[in-house]
């Protein structure tokens, strides 16, 4: 008796790159553990930055100046196992990087589930969203 194998959900709206974004979609943000690392590691140093630089009371000139020699820095020496390049213009142009997630930290898609839904289609023209 063959195996039967379930169907592809690479159409599916949750769908990316394999990988399965529906517990994202009903939860945005809720697993930090999705998260892209180098995002989180560029946020969490300008937080520590930004306080730095409120304690020494540097004005706004100073500040972006000092930031952005830091960021190139950061940027430079990118940590991350996982990186591959080919994610775009948006830092930080990882093909494994969506919407700040990483798709290799989402559970892989298992085929069409109970919570394939086709794409939205795409309206063009003013929308509505029922009676005013």
């Amino acid at each position: 008796m063959a195996d039967i194998l379930p169907l592809p959900g690479d159409e599916c709206r949750h769908h990316a790159r394999g990988r399965c974004l529906y517990e994202e979609h009903l939860n945005p943000g809720y697993c930090s553990t999705w998260r892209c690392r180098a995002i989180a590691r560029w946020e969490s140093a300008f937080d520590d930055f930004l306080v730095r630089a409120e304690r020494f009371e540097l004005g706004q000139e100073q500040v972006a100046i000092l930031w952005e020699r830091r960021f190139t820095r950061m940027v430079r020496s990118l940590d991350c196992d996982h990186y591959a390049s080919g994610g775009g213009a948006e830092l930080p142009a990882c093909a494994h990087v969506r919407d700040g997630l990483c798709c290799l930290a989402l559970p892989p898609c298992e085929g069409r589930c109970r919570h394939f839904r086709l794409p939205r289609p795409v309206q063009s023209g003013p929308q509505s969203d029922g009676p005013d």
